[in-house]
């Protein structure tokens, strides 16, 4: 753990907590929830092997012991979120991975997901990023199903099948306290563009496996959980759900639009990618000007280019297999 990275724990209530991974030196930018039912823990999310000592470091702040964790749960398997399962698993040796069966094997065999990496970064920027990522042993990795119920001290945590960011993406909700823990699959949220009134809210459609289509069908499934709140990796909690959930449709509804109307234009490849991170960018300053008056500064226009150039990428991605 760099010395830099203080841990940072937010109590949520009803056994929830929120910990801060410092995923690529910034706060408040990605998240793994600590669940607590009877003295048995989950932990939902990783993140990558960077934070995994910011996790134990966090297990033992808050009273717990390392063997009272039951159930690492990763929602999909995009290193964000997963990247650390295999150091953390090694470091809990009482506890079991859970993941959808189409991104458990990754976890037992990470080879070709390191190698696809690596081939994106290099080598240097992976070993950066995401440090030396172990397998999990199979033994100790549980796939679940759409509906699947997890034991959790007398409670339990159902899982939720919920593609359209990844086809192998599952949400969590805990009905003791009517929380979901969504992953991607309801969207980005940082609380640094919550303004009251409005908090910026948009879909994470990054490729290659962005469906619109599947994403609606999961803001739906999500929304028919009528859970108190949401609790996003990207980040925190939400309690204004039908707010989040119209802004998401309708972002989905005039991106993808925006799209096609681009690839009409005869834009292919990384000059339609270049026109609709353009496109992004002016949608977004719409927004935050209409919710504060102004719009972005240098620094947050850093804080969002990620998402904002890998969502330009996933529509890309996805409006040229359909017009194929």
């Amino acid at each position: 753990m760099k010395k830099d990275k203080e841990l940072s724990i937010k109590t949520l209530g009803k056994g929830v907590f929120e910990i801060d991974c410092f995923y690529l030196e910034r706060k408040a930018y990605t998240a793994c929830y600590l669940v607590e039912k009877d003295s048995e823990i989950a932990i939902i999310e990783t993140n990558t092997n960077y934070a995994v000592p910011l996790i134990l470091e966090a297990i033992k702040s808050l009273g717990y012991r390392e063997e009272q964790v039951k159930y690492i749960i990763i929602t999909h398997v995009h290193l964000d979120h997963a990247g650390g399962a295999g150091e953390l698993m090694s470091q809990l040796s009482e506890a079991y991975l859970v993941a959808h069966p189409r991104g458990a094997g990754h976890m037992i065999h990470p080879e070709k997901l390191i190698a696809s990496v690596k081939q994106v970064y290099g080598d240097e920027k992976y070993q950066q990023l995401y440090g030396n990522i172990l397998p999990v042993p199979e033994e100790r990795v549980v796939g679940i199903q759409d509906q699947d119920q997890l034991k959790l001290g007398k409670g339990g945590l159902l899982c939720v099948e919920t593609p359209g960011h990844a086809k192998h993406h599952v949400a969590i909700f805990d009905g003791d306290s009517k929380t979901l823990f969504s992953g991607d699959a309801f969207g980005i949220g940082y609380p640094r563009f919550d303004f009251g009134q409005f908090r910026l809210i948009f879909p994470s459609t990054a490729p290659v496996q962005f469906d619109p289509d599947m994403a609606k069908m999961s803001f739906d499934k999500i929304i028919g959980l009528n859970p108190d709140r949401i609790l996003l990796t990207h980040y925190g909690c939400i309690q204004d759900i039908k707010a989040a959930y119209y802004q998401l449709n309708k972002w989905i509804d005039d991106m993808v639009e925006r799209a096609q109307k681009r690839f009409k234009e005869g834009k292919r490849d990384d000059t339609l990618s270049g026109t609709l991170t353009d496109d992004l960018w002016t949608y977004t300053e719409t927004l935050i000007k209409k919710a504060r008056g102004r719009g972005l500064n240098n620094d947050e226009k850093e804080f969002l280019s990620l998402d904002i150039n890998l969502n330009a990428m996933g529509l890309t991605v996805y409006i040229q297999k359909k017009n194929h």
